[in-house]
């Protein structure tokens, strides 16, 4: 291997080189075989960002499986769907995650599911219930031999990937990838990010997700390190990033924030990073300015989805300013295009729903015929559902999600306006805007939003400094609900449907 005994991935604890990870994975691969995996089976892990989700990754890859990574905050009802609609063979989880037995959860999913055959668990004796993750990586199992893996050998139309979308449906969709749209068109995209075998990645986002999932290739493509955090703690970073030396860094708007919150400026001083990717949901600009600032690098800023992996993102040569005003160009295997109601294109500079075409395009929502025809345009394009608009350069300038326009009295507006100012809010730490039903005008705004540790913020306070921010009266939320937490999606997005449930009923309220 290229990079030998240089380190490919640690934990902090065990560190686990190039050539080693090489070796692991094809060893546990003989194991899936030896199991009866065969090329086409999905293979599920529900597991936090570990050594165990990386070499299961790499294994499934090793024989053609389909990996399925799921969210270790799932429960019972999200399994059973998801495992059931796939029909899924084999699942790794671990025994413990946050306080809670994912294991005996799978256990209680196995007895309804038949076709589920084996569970295999990270983090326990070899002794215990379930076949130890830590045992497959012991010695080859007898009777499999490298010929062996040959014979699930796959090719660049096989499925590879199956990831569901971390939306509000009760069923989210599962999108299909293959090796040619998911793995060839995310290595493409490695030189472009600027990654090399000097950088030290850190993911603060979920590999269970597609924004960091594709990072574990792109380390092993570059030759740099990959860090793996089990569980985010702001509190952690500043020693991490020292002693890790990190430079390369993936993560949300709402870590960013608490980034900037929580280091003092000696401490931003001692980091070593170069480059911070984020992306999600819109991207505060504020943010962008401080962060640059603070931490002295540069920002990139993507916009991507579960069905085309990293559309646009901006790159470390472009001009700061980008990283705050745009989310880039396209991705070198993408093309965007802006459409109206009617799919028709629009010109420069219009707003209208972000259509997706390209290489990284996933293939189907999985079992699921009637929503992949809904999702095309008869030229093939990928209707996104976001709102953007493309400037005379070519970068993408992205507005919000089309259901989150609020229609006030004629007056319309954007939720994610309000959002990226309240967000940057030294008081708040979570804020959704979502519409209220209104008999008279429609539609009116209501902020939901959680407040820092010991802070306190009541209405006229959020409203004056929205007013102070230059912002037209009719897009001032006139509800105002503080919670302790907001609801969010396994990838960390705030979930705005139950919220939406809420605003409805506030609103009859006042009827």
């Amino acid at each position: 291997m290229t990079f030998g005994q240089r380190t490919a991935f640690t934990d902090g604890k065990q560190v686990i080189s190039f050539e080693t990870a090489k070796k692991w994975s094809v060893r546990i691969a003989k194991h899936f075989v030896k199991l009866g995996l065969k090329k086409g089976d999905v293979l599920a892990v529900q597991l936090p960002n570990c050594l165990e989700f990386v070499l299961a990754h790499l294994a499934a890859a090793q024989i053609g499986l389909i990996f399925n990574p799921l969210s270790p905050n799932y429960r019972q009802q999200e399994l059973l769907y998801m495992l059931g609609h796939c029909e899924t063979k084999a699942i790794i989880t671990t025994e413990k995650y946050k306080h809670y037995n994912l294991k005996k959860l799978a256990y209680e999913v196995k007895k309804k599911l038949p076709h589920l055959e084996h569970i295999i668990v990270t983090g326990q004796s070899k002794q215990g219930e379930g076949i130890s993750f830590f045992s497959l990586l012991e010695e080859d199992p007898e009777g499999i031999s490298d010929s062996d893996l040959m014979m699930h050998e796959y090719k660049a139309d096989d499925p590879c990937l199956i990831m569901f979308t971390s939306g509000t449906e009760s069923n989210p969709k599962a999108v299909l990838h293959t090796n040619r749209t998911f793995v060839a068109t995310h290595l493409m995209n490695g030189p472009e990010y600027g990654i090399t075998n000097q950088d030290t990645i850190l993911s603060l986002t979920p590999l269970a997700h597609m924004f960091s999932l594709p990072m574990i290739m792109l380390g092993l493509q570059a030759g740099a390190k990959h860090y793996l955090f089990p569980e985010y703690d702001v509190k952690k970073l500043v020693k991490i990033f020292k002693k890790e030396k990190i430079t390369f860094l993936i993560a949300a708007p709402a870590h960013l924030i608490d980034i900037l919150h929580h280091f003092d400026k000696k401490e931003a001083d001692e980091t070593s990073i170069r480059f911070v990717l984020t992306g999600g949901t819109k991207i505060p600009s504020q943010m962008v300015k401080e962060l640059i600032h603070v931490l002295g690098c540069q920002v990139g800023a993507q916009w991507g989805m579960t069905e085309i992996g990293a559309g646009t993102f901006t790159r470390p040569g472009d001009d700061p300013t980008k990283a705050w005003e745009t989310v880039g160009c396209p991705c070198p295997t993408g093309e965007v295009m802006i459409v109206d109601e009617n799919y028709r294109s629009l010109p420069t500079g219009v707003v209208g729903e972000i259509a997706f075409n390209g290489d990284s395009l996933f293939i189907e929502y999985y079992r699921n015929p009637e929503a992949t025809e809904a999702a095309f345009t008869e030229e093939g394009f990928f209707l996104t559902g976001d709102q953007a608009y493309i400037d005379q350069e070519g970068y993408l300038h992205f507005t919000g999600r089309t259901k989150d326009i609020i229609n006030r009295g004629g007056f319309k507006f954007h939720a994610s306006e309000i959002e990226e100012a309240l967000q940057m809010h030294s008081k708040i730490r979570q804020v959704a805007i979502v519409s209220v039903p209104d008999i008279r005008l429609g539609e009116r705004a209501c902020a939901f939003v959680t407040l820092r540790e010991n802070q306190h913020l009541d209405f006229d306070e959020m409203k004056s400094f929205l007013l102070q921010k230059g912002f037209a009266k009719y897009k001032i939320p006139e509800y105002y609900e503080i919670r302790n937490e907001l609801p969010t999606t396994p990838s960390g997005k705030i979930s705005k449907e139950p919220l939406r449930k809420e605003a409805k009923l506030l609103g009859q309220s006042k009827m």
